[in-house]
């Protein structure tokens, strides 16, 4: 590719047209597109491969000494082409750049509880159609119809979906937004994957309230039992320790990076909000642990931005103590009794709070086992309990089951035994 003098390119290209009368019947001569030789002459194209010019001159429209004397420099062809690309690349970021300013804030689409879904969609059609992709969009009653089409492993597919025209910020919406954040489906699929019965029916629900189809996908290890559960597609997962989860969702990546786009703004949003506990509530129902151990509750979380803005809303209503590099901590039962249980939805997570707050529901097996052994062998200490049921300790257990009046100590060293409540959780007197 030769460089030339802008004026001198000019020039030639002029002599070709007038010589030929017209481009397009000077296309015959050099080969190339009328379109091409315009764009030589109007210098859209700043540099004139070597072959075309040989031609030229074959031509007799300039000779190689003419050539010599107004060539500015030689190009690589591959180096051209990288340039042009990294221009474009330039342009097109640039115009992306422009667009995602036009994503309307937060605030602009949030107004009496509600979330204005259409305004968003309206501005984020224009980015995301930024390029070939068309978006067709269609309006029902309560509802947006998007078409458009979209690459995939297997070639350009045609989509369909659906958003809502509006969110409600109510608890059941609020409790979802905090179960995604924990626990969504990847990709472009818009929905929850998890194990739990309770949670897989509630995705169910929201997302058929919502328009959406529903497809489950089961990841399993070839190590385990299959669960019985329904589901459309079934993947084998290699994972040592076994397992499975289900992935509830639809299809619908443009709903998906709207929930995106909540989450890159979940600091205001969350102060946006009158009452945060559903949206814990979820988030602890999918990433949440009740240690019976120190009598804690943790939220499970690696990413440093959203410890910050956890700890942070948390800290606001009393149930934040600490992060402990892994999770966020929180002693204080009595808070998250009143806050975050009553929007639980997680049946065994649930049992444990109430266990751990109250002494009530179902009594986890750990205990049982002490329980048991104590209405065999009573008056035992400490060290004889663990010993018999070969473990290391049992001091946070025992500390537990006395606080909540099913065993008493006596004496000291301190030996157990069982309280009249205790033997009746065990079904004697």
């Amino acid at each position: 590719m030769i460089k030339l003098k802008p004026s001198f390119q000019t020039e030639i290209f002029q002599k070709i047209i007038r010589e030929y009368n017209g481009s397009i019947n000077a296309k015959k001569y050099l080969g190339i597109p009328a379109s091409s030789i315009r764009g030589y002459k109007n210098l859209y194209f700043n540099c004139v491969p070597n072959t075309l010019l040989q031609k030229i001159i074959a031509l007799r429209f300039i000779n190689k000494n003419e050539l010599e004397a107004n060539t500015l420099g030689i190009l690589d062809k591959s180096k051209i082409i990288q340039i042009s690309l990294d221009l474009g690349r330039k342009k097109r970021n640039e115009n992306l750049q422009d667009l995602k300013k036009d994503i309307p804030s937060l605030q602009k689409i949030m107004d009496s509880n509600v979330l204005d879904v259409v305004q968003w969609i309206k501005k984020y059609v224009l980015l995301s159609s930024a390029g070939f992709r068309k978006i067709k969009i269609s309006e029902k009653r309560n509802y947006l119809v998007l078409d458009y089409n979209n690459f995939t492993k297997n070639g350009l597919k045609n989509f369909k979906v659906k958003i809502p025209k509006t969110f409600k910020l109510d608890e059941e919406f609020l409790y979802f937004f905090g179960l995604w954040c924990g626990d969504r489906a990847g990709g472009k699929r818009f929905g929850i994957c998890n194990k739990n019965k309770k949670i897989i029916q509630f995705t169910t629900r929201f997302l058929q309230k919502n328009y959406q189809p529903i497809e489950k996908i089961l990841y399993i290890s070839e190590k385990i039992e299959e669960p019985k559960i329904n589901y459309d597609k079934k993947f084998i997962i290699e994972k040592e320790s076994g397992g499975w989860a289900l992935s509830v969702h639809s299809t619908n990546g443009i709903l998906s990076s709207f929930f995106h786009y909540l989450l890159s703004n979940l600091d205001l949003f969350l102060n946006l909000i009158s009452n945060p506990s559903p949206f814990f509530a979820g988030l602890f129902d999918a990433e949440g642990n009740v240690s019976l151990y120190n009598k804690s509750f943790r939220w499970a979380c690696k990413s440093e931005n959203l410890v910050d803005i956890y700890s942070k809303h948390l800290k606001q209503v009393n149930l934040y103590s600490n992060y402990d590099g892994g999770c966020l901590v929180s002693y204080n039962l009595e808070k998250f009794y009143d806050k975050i249980l009553p929007y639980l939805k997680h049946d065994k997570k649930i049992n444990l709070t109430l266990f751990l707050c109250k002494g009530e529901g179902k009594i986890p097996k750990v205990y049982l086992f002490i329980l048991n052994y104590l209405k065999k062998c009573p008056e035992k200490t400490a060290k004889e309990i663990s010993k018999a049921l070969k473990k290391n300790k049992v001091y946070s257990e025992l500390n537990i089951l006395e606080n909540f009046a099913f065993i008493s100590r006596q004496s000291y060293p301190y030996k157990y035994k069982l309280t009249n409540k205790g033997l009746t959780i065990l079904g004697g007197k």
